[in-house]
């Protein structure tokens, strides 16, 4: 039953192969698949199909990457003719390599790898506030009128002045993205502006705890004038004090960092912006250090005012001062989505717990005395850690920065690689030229195999590159597209460890070879030499060979008979 779809299986395969193979080569096929006929037996025939198939498709690899091959050469011999000489193969081999190379950057995983790659280098020599990509995507999405396309931005873009414009105008344009104000008077709070956005916001989101700090920051930042420090005023002492009784006092918390990471989902597609240094659904955009500092200072001197009402005898007074501070952290450790929020909770509970424990102790109430005392040395040993938070790390930050490295290297390797290809090749084109025939000739041998050895490691950079990058890239989807947060602090880690040369920040270095000659940065100093140098052998053997025409061939001496 078997063997007639058999057979005629192998026939088709046959006549396909025929079909591909060059000219000169489908008669001697054409023999094949008659002899076919006279094949006893399906497996046999089948046997006979392959072998003819595969000497087939040889011979079209061979005419795609050795064309202009002779005619009359023996089908499945032609690797081995005399004709083909082995600079040719090794040509041919290192075409196939970079190919194959450069066919890696049809797959999107592959470009993001390779921008990341080539990160730390851009934050080197521009900087790392240039945002040109952000303006230029602000830029289209005013074009557009798009309300969403710009508060993207305005949550991003570290300009605070044209940070403060896009989010007023996205407002304008839609109403229901109020909340965009908060998210940027987090990380601008210097602007003008943001006395009147609170004012907003507590109509459109009453007793949210956000709301207070970003006034009390507000007025703190107003002590900062040409980055000098000013003693604020009476005036503002109060009103710090006031913001900040409100913000322990408020049953909400919301960062809005639910609402950022929608906007991603809605975003990142839309405009096919997916850099990852940018686009990240909650930890860039975290709730700031100076709010847990001027949370952590407020509930210290409210532990204080609590300790000096117990000590004039007041202990109901003061564990109310304590459980305002407790109260606050629990709602920062259970509304909160970020690590760190978690973390600044937990670390104010743990003060408040302590003393609670010290006073119902000097109360003799043991059994309140015992809970505190458990609570406050389990919230001061968490600190922040829960097990089983959603973006709790799997590699950890140490493969974190081994694969940074990698990726780093893989991609400057490929770049080296990549020039190395072009001057190579370029000294061969040149060596065509009919006055530098004699000086191709010598070059010949040194250029072919410059390019097939950085054909091939410009092969196995791109591979490692894709390969080590691919897991990230997964993780950068799931953050963006989905929402998830699994192993966001993965990514984070990684992100972080590749706007860094391997082991020292880019303005480190930088600073360092311009001002300091530690022996520690040598490795990088001879990198760039070496760099130098072989880019400057480059251009001297390609003027050399321009050079060397008909002048440098050797004239015939004429003698007097």
């Amino acid at each position: 039953m078997l063997e007639t779809p058999l057979r005629q299986a192998a026939t088709v395969l046959l006549e396909s192969a025929i079909r591909i193979a060059p000219p000169e080569a489908r008669e001697w096929g054409e023999a094949m698949r008659g002899e076919m006929n006279h094949v006893e037996g399906s497996w046999a025939a089948t046997s006979w199909a392959l072998g003819g198939a595969r000497v087939m498709a040889k011979q079209a690899l061979v005419s795609l990457l050795i064309p202009g091959r002779q005619p009359g050469v023996e089908p499945g011999d032609e690797l081995f003719a005399k004709h083909v000489s082995l600079h040719e193969v090794a040509l041919a081999v290192g075409a196939g390599c970079v190919l194959a190379g450069l066919l890696f950057f049809a797959s999107p995983p592959f470009r993001q790898a390779y921008q990341v790659a080539l990160r730390p280098w851009v934050f080197l020599f521009e900087g790392e506030h240039i945002q040109p990509r952000f303006e230029a995507l602000a830029r289209r999405a005013e074009a557009r009128h798009d309300p969403e396309g710009l508060a993207f931005c305005a949550v991003r873009l570290q300009n605070p002045y044209e940070s403060a414009r896009l989010a007023e105008e996205a407002v304008r344009l839609d109403p229901n993205l109020l909340w965009v104000y908060a998210v940027v008077a987090l990380r601008h709070p210097q602007v003008s502006e943001v006395g009147q956005w609170v004012e907003k916001l507590e109509r459109y989101d009453p007793q949210n705890a956000l709301l207070p700090l970003i006034t009390a920051d507000s007025i703190e930042s107003a002590h900062l004038r040409s980055g000098r420090w000013w003693r604020p005023t009476k005036e503002q002492e109060q009103a710090f004090e006031s913001a900040m009784a409100a913000a322990f006092e408020s049953p909400r918390f919301d960062d809005y960092l639910d609402r950022v990471a929608e906007l991603n989902r809605k975003v990142v597609p839309r405009y096919g912006f997916y850099d990852p240094y940018e686009v990240q659904s909650r930890d860039e955009l975290d709730l700031p250090h100076w709010a847990f500092e001027n949370s952590e200072g407020f509930a210290k001197s409210l532990l204080q005012s609590g300790a000096d009402l117990e000590a004039r005898g007041n202990p109901k007074g003061a564990q109310d001062k304590y459980w305002a501070v407790a109260r606050y952290g629990q709602v920062i450790d259970s509304q909160g989505r970020t690590a760190f929020e978690h973390w600044a909770g937990t670390a104010l509970q743990a003060m408040s717990y302590k003393q609670l424990h010290t006073s119902f102790e000097k109360g003799g109430q043991q059994s309140e005395a015992a809970l505190f005392g458990y609570l406050a040395a389990k919230f001061d040993a968490v600190r922040g850690e829960h097990a089983g938070f959603p973006s709790h790390s799997a590699f950890g930050p140490s493969i974190a920065s081994r694969n940074a490295a990698v990726v780093a290297i893989s991609g400057l390797m490929s770049l080296v690689f990549s020039v190395l290809v072009v001057v190579a090749v370029s000294i061969l084109i040149v060596g065509t030229r009919r006055n530098a025939r004699r000086v191709a000739q010598r070059a010949r041998p040194v250029a072919t195999l410059i390019v097939l050895s950085s054909a091939a490691g410009l092969l196995f950079s791109s591979v490692t590159l894709y390969l080590t990058y691919r897991p990230y890239w997964y993780i950068f989807q799931t953050a963006v597209l989905n929402g998830g947060r699994s192993q966001a602090r993965d990514l984070r880690d990684f992100l972080m460890a590749t706007q860094m040369l391997p082991g020292v920040p880019p303005r480190v270095l930088l600073n360092a070879l311009l001002y300091s000659g530690s022996p520690s940065f040598l490795f990088y100093v001879w990198t760039g030499v070496t760099l130098l140098g072989v880019i400057g052998l480059a251009v001297i053997l390609l003027r050399h060979l321009g050079e060397h025409g008909p002048a440098g061939k050797v004239q015939p001496h004429s003698r007097v008979p």
